[in-house]
Parts: C-alpha cells; sequence; structure tokens
C-alpha cells in the first residue's frame, strides 16, 4: 500500500515530461503574460515617477526655511514701509506748523495793515487840515475876465472897494496874488484869481460882503467869491452834494467843520458826518432818504468808535478840479 502510493504507477512506459515551458517568475500558470508585456512597461514607469516625485518634495527643514525667509522678505518690507510713514510724518507736522505760523503772521499783518490804514488815514485828516490852515487867509475868485497884461492885484483892489463899498480900508495888504497855476483854458473861461490877504478880519469881512450881495455884478462879468481850499476838502464836499442838496431842500442848516465833516443841525441837536462809512447814519438821524454817495476816500476802513456799517458805492469822480466846489460857501 505504502509503496504503491510513494510510486506512482506508470502504465505503458515513463511519464512524459510537461510539454509547456517552465514559468518565469511572476508569471500566472501556463496563461501569464510574458516578460517586457505594455503592463510591465507602465507599472516601471509609474515606480519611476513615484520615486521622482518623492525625491522632490519639500520635507519639514525646507518648509521651515522658506517660512522663515518669507517672514524676513516681509519684516524687512514693513519696517522700510514704517520709515517712510515715519519721514512723511515728520513733513506733515512740519507743513502744518509752517501753516500756523504763516496764519499767525497773516493775521498780525491783516491787524498791523489796518491799525496803519487808520494811521494813515488820521495823518492824511491832519495834512488836510494843515493845508486849509494855511489857506485860511486865501479868497479864490471867480468870473473875473482874463486879459493879457493885467495886475491881479489892481484887479482885485478894484473887486473888494466895490464889495466892501465904504468900509474897503485903504490898502488891502495882498501877500500874493495871482491867477489859477494851470494853462489857460481852451473853452475861454478866465481862470480863478487867487490871493492872500494878510489880514485874516479883513478876509472875512469880504467873505460876509460877498455872501449878503448873493450876486456880485462887476462891470459886466458875474463875479463869484470862495474859500481857498485844499483838493482833499473839494472832492469830499463834491462827493456830498447829493446830501448837502437834500438838506437845502429840507431847509435843514448845516456847516462844514475842520477837520473836515459836514454838520447838520435836526431838532436842536447837531448831527456830524466825518467818514464815508458814516453816510447811512447820518441820513437816518437827519431824517433824509438814501442817497448814493461816492466814497471820497477809497478804500476807507472804519473809525475804531464806529461801528462798521455799508459803505456806500464808489464811484469815480473824474479829473481832479482845481475850482471851487460850488456855492455852499
Amino acid at each position: 500500500m505504502d509503496d504503491y502510493l510513494a510510486t506512482p504507477q506508470i502504465h505503458g512506459g515513463a511519464r512524459e515530461p510537461d510539454k509547456m515551458a517552465p514559468g518565469s517568475p511572476g508569471s500566472s500558470g501556463g496563461n501569464g503574460s510574458s516578460r517586457g508585456s505594455p503592463g510591465g512597461d507602465t507599472l516601471s514607469q509609474m515606480s519611476a515617477d513615484l520615486t521622482a516625485i518623492s525625491a522632490n518634495m519639500l520635507t519639514r527643514s525646507d518648509k521651515a526655511a522658506m517660512v522663515a525667509e518669507l517672514r524676513a522678505a516681509i519684516r524687512e518690507e514693513v519696517m522700510a514701509v514704517r520709515r517712510d510713514l515715519a519721514v512723511l510724518e515728520q513733513r506733515v507736522d512740519s507743513l502744518e506748523e509752517d501753516r500756523l505760523q504763516t496764519s499767525h503772521r497773516l493775521q498780525s499783518a491783516d491787524l498791523a495793515a489796518s491799525r496803519q490804514g487808520i494811521i494813515i488815514l488820521d495823518l492824511r485828516r491832519q495834512v488836510e487840515d494843515l493845508d486849509n490852515r494855511g489857506r485860511r487867509n486865501n479868497i479864490r475868485v471867480g468870473g473875473m475876465p482874463e486879459s493879457e497884461g493885467e495886475s491881479p492885484r489892481e484887479l482885485l483892489t478894484g473887486l473888494f472897494h466895490h464889495i466892501l463899498g465904504d468900509e474897503a480900508p485903504m490898502e488891502f495888504g495882498f501877500e500874493r496874488a495871482h491867477r489859477a497855476l494851470r494853462a489857460p483854458r481852451r473853452d475861454g473861461l478866465p481862470r480863478d484869481l487867487i490871493c492872500c490877504l494878510q489880514s485874516f478880519p479883513l478876509k472875512e469881512a469880504i467873505m460876509r460882503a460877498a455872501r449878503s450881495q448873493r450876486v456880485i455884478q462887476y462891470g459886466d462879468a458875474q463875479i463869484s467869491l470862495y474859500h481857498d481850499l485844499s483838493s482833499l476838502t473839494l472832492d469830499a464836499r463834491r462827493a456830498l452834494k447829493p446830501i448837502t442838496s437834500l438838506l437845502q431842500e429840507k431847509r435843514i442848516p448845516y456847516k462844514w467843520g475842520f477837520p473836515f465833516s459836514l454838520q447838520a443841525k435836526v431838532d436842536n441837536q447837531w448831527h456830524i458826518l466825518r467818514w464815508p462809512n458814516e453816510v447811512p447814519r447820518f441820513l437816518q438821524a437827519a431824517g433824509l432818504p438814501h442817497v448814493v454817495v461816492p466814497n471820497w476816500i477809497l478804500e476807507c476802513p472804519p473809525a475804531p468808535d464806529v461801528p462798521a456799517e455799508t459803505l456806500s458805492a464808489a464811484t469815480s469822480l473824474g479829473p481832479r478840479r482845481r475850482g471851487p466846489g460850488g456855492p455852499e460857501e
């Protein structure tokens, strides 16, 4: 039995060897793929790719180094931005300080200019007053015919004798007498005669007599006598002509003051006008309607003790006239 199991029986001779070639390692049975098949190449390529990828993958140390380098770069950029911001902050602070200083300087300059303007106006008023005081003994005569070779002293002596009559003195004591210092007029009208008397009371007596006569007829000419005033005073009186005309219409008494002012008496109270910005208040106090009055002092600031009011519209007064401002004297 054992022998039978141990030695297989070969019927008909020895067992024929297997006709199939021995299988290669990794092959499956008799139907397995042979070496060098497409499936084997794909697996080999995939294995090689995985090996290359694993070799190129970053390690933890590489990642840590990259993060550290990135942090250093960001830190450097942030520090550069902070330095630029610090510089800009300093420049802005400097500009703000300069602006504040400039603002303070402008305020100081405006205040100084305002004070200087008031001082200049005060000086102008004083110069105007001194000029008028220097002309106190002067008389300006308008309408006297002009001829060549005339003697102003003789003409004025005859005129003043005609005005004063029996009260005329023997000598009038002229310091000087002459025509207005300008070229003869093209329209043929005579230039004014200007004289300076040594005696102020005599000058006032002549002016009173002339006012009492209203119309002075001397020969063929109608003569007018005026006080000799500075050009600044004449400009101011010419600018206030609309107000004086209203005062005359309303029969409100008024007079001129020195230094320059216009004084009107309403309800036994005198109201004084000195500066252009006082015109509205003066008209209201005198009960006069609103009129446009030229600003005889251009860019005139309000007086220190007078509240600021709307200045009257400034208009051009045209060429300065050397003659008197009108018969208001």
